[in-house]
């Protein structure tokens, strides 16, 4: 089974500090692996580096942070296979049922119903 890190979910835990890690191992009660789709690294690559953007300070913080948490804590680096992003993301989850999409995005969440979202007391919950 793969927990798949989507690009919000990377970001919002980068600037509130949450250790996404612990987090899922406290949630998911069976074996997985945490992995992110390299087109998910090359956004987080491009919001930190593209001064063109309309990006603030602290999001492009949040970016680096992401990306240095993501090979700190050994997150495999996927290719996934989509006209968008979230296409690719939403193909690898199909893949397996038992894989699970950790994602702030609503539009995701209702194409796959079982994610995992942070509530507003900024703990992780498994839906479905």
């Amino acid at each position: 089974m793969k927990v798949i890190l989507d690009t919000n979910f990377l970001i919002y835990c980068a600037k509130e500090k949450l250790d996404y890690v612990e987090a899922i191992r406290d949630l998911v009660n069976e074996d997985y692996e945490l992995v992110v789709p390299e087109q998910v690294v090359s956004e987080l690559k491009s919001l930190k580096g593209d001064r063109f953007k309309k990006v603030s300070g602290k999001d492009k913080a949040a970016c680096d942070l992401a990306l240095q948490l993501i090979d700190v804590n050994k997150v495999g680096v996927v290719d996934v296979k989509g006209e968008t992003v979230d296409e690719g993301i939403i193909n690898l989850a199909k893949q397996n049922k038992k894989n699970i999409v950790a994602t702030l995005d609503r539009e995701m969440r209702g194409i796959l119903g079982r994610v995992i979202l942070i509530s507003r007391g900024k703990k992780l919950i498994l839906t479905k």
